[in-house]
């Protein structure tokens, strides 16, 4: 979306209004738009007389039917007790589709005793962060957040992480043995057939994904590495 920041307004002639939009828009666009990117879709959006134009680079904005103004920023919806951002919506769409996929008892969960908000975090025994994410997991407990873990071993599914991973989640004690590889300590090697690591690694890369911890909450709104738990719960409310 930077490298769209500077459009401000299209200057179009009478013959171009008459085209289809979509084609006008597209036409326009393909005038001032970094020759690296590319227009993945054009469609009508909620906003009358809008199109929402994605990139390549996964950018949208809004731009007018007859190509003459670009909307950048959030567009929210009035509706009868409320302001719906239907911009964050947008962005959270992938992530959410991503929840729906996940099997509930592949994760290794820690909650609370009331349980308040949920968020998913993939996580990396090896991460630094994560060590200190995890430490402090009380904090997050006390703020009535469910922790759901799904494995991301950063450095892919045929290394040492995988393995060390593995222990945990195919441990009859994962809690516990999750806890200790994070806190270096060693456990025998095991494995098993309904191992879900690679299935988590897979749906973090369906997300762009690419560090830990990445915390998502219930819905899809997404914060790439450690945040304090008071800080946390000012993005779940």
């Amino acid at each position: 979306m930077k490298k769209i920041i500077f459009i401000f307004l299209f200057i179009v002639s009478c013959s171009q209004i008459e085209k289809d939009p979509a084609q006008l828009i597209e036409e326009q666009l393909s005038k001032i738009i970094p020759i690296e990117l590319n227009i993945e879709s054009i469609k009508e959006s909620q906003l009358p007389n809008f199109y929402e134009v994605k990139l390549s680079d996964g950018s949208f904005f809004y731009v007018e039917k007859g190509g003459q103004y670009l909307v950048l920023g959030d567009i929210f919806e009035i509706s009868n007790e409320e302001l719906v951002n239907l911009s964050r919506e947008k962005n959270y769409s992938k992530a959410k589709k991503m929840l729906q996929k996940i099997d509930e008892t592949s994760l290794i969960k820690f909650s609370p005793k009331e349980i308040k908000y949920k968020i998913y975090v993939f996580t990396d025994v090896d991460c630094g962060f994560c060590r200190k994410f995890h430490n402090q997991i009380a904090s997050y407990l006390d703020e009535g957040i469910q922790v759901n873990y799904l494995a991301f071993p950063r450095s892919g599914t045929e290394s040492e992480t995988y393995k060390k991973m593995s222990i945990a989640w195919c441990s009859a004690n994962k809690q516990e043995v999750l806890t200790g590889l994070k806190e270096d300590k060693s456990f025998e090697q095991i494995d098993c057939e309904d191992n879900p690591i690679k299935t988590h690694f897979e749906l973090a890369k369906s997300i762009e994904i690419q560090g830990t911890p990445t915390i998502i909450s219930q819905s899809g709104f997404t914060i790439p590495g450690y945040i304090e738990a008071k800080e946390l719960i000012k993005y779940l409310k």
